[in-house]
């Protein structure tokens, strides 16, 4: 069994590994936040998700465990690794991966009428697609919801908010809705918001995590919480 001056020595260095690995190690200097998405490859299909500061979010259709893969961005040129899918206990489910993400953060109020909107998602895990949204304002229609497009935007596409040139994450696609009016079909696009993620946050959860070193075939050692019980 290892000391305890030696363990407290270890986690302090593989800590400050983790916190930089995706600078030393992976070549790009400073975090590209401009593509905060992700596409997952599950053991039930594909997913589109974002890549927050609460994890890489998804909507869990295809897979709610199990093994994945995520592309997603740092820089110039996507990255691919693999990880696996929890559940977050929210509508949310999260791909866990070893290295750091973009990790957006989330829009700190409801979106309203004011707030600039786009949905980005990544088609093909290569590069990224962007249509700007509005928030449903049409009388009878309240809630997450934005007006069609125009465009057919997939689930999971996430749905971000420019602040001061920065997004800020506000939910992921979940469902499409048409409204039948007098002579007219309005359609719309549901999406699991910023509720959701105050959902998530409320669920329980162990703090400060206890961690473990986690030596990857790469040469990159990395610090996982210990979610099981031993």
């Amino acid at each position: 069994m290892l000391n305890r001056p030696f363990t407290t020595a270890a986690v302090c260095l593989l800590g400050i590994l983790s916190s930089c690995s995706w600078g030393l190690f992976s070549g790009v200097p400073t975090v590209d936040r401009s593509r905060p998405v992700a596409l997952i490859e599950t053991t039930g299909g594909v997913e589109y998700g974002a890549t927050t500061e609460f994890g890489i979010l998804m909507l869990g259709r295809t897979a709610m465990q199990g093994a994945c893969r995520v592309h997603y961005f740092l820089g110039a040129v996507p990255i691919i690794e693999d990880g696996k899918v929890i559940p977050t206990g929210s509508a949310f489910y999260a791909a866990d991966i070893d290295l750091q993400t973009q990790q957006v953060r989330v829009l700190d109020h409801a979106p309203n009428q004011g707030d600039e909107l786009l949905a980005m998602w990544l088609p093909d895990g290569t590069s990224t697609r962007s249509v700007p949204v509005t928030l449903a304002s049409a009388e009878g229609v309240t809630g997450d919801v934005i007006d069609d497009p125009g465009e057919d935007l997939p689930p999971g596409a996430a749905i971000f908010a420019k602040v001061n040139n920065d997004l800020r994450f506000v939910g992921l696609i979940s469902g499409k809705a048409t409204l039948q009016e007098p002579g007219a079909v309005l359609g719309y696009y549901t999406f699991a918001g910023i509720d959701r993620v105050r959902e998530l946050l409320a669920v329980p959860t162990l703090w400060p995590p206890d961690f473990e070193p986690h030596f990857r075939p790469d040469s990159i050692h990395v610090l996982k919480p210990i979610t099981e019980k031993r």
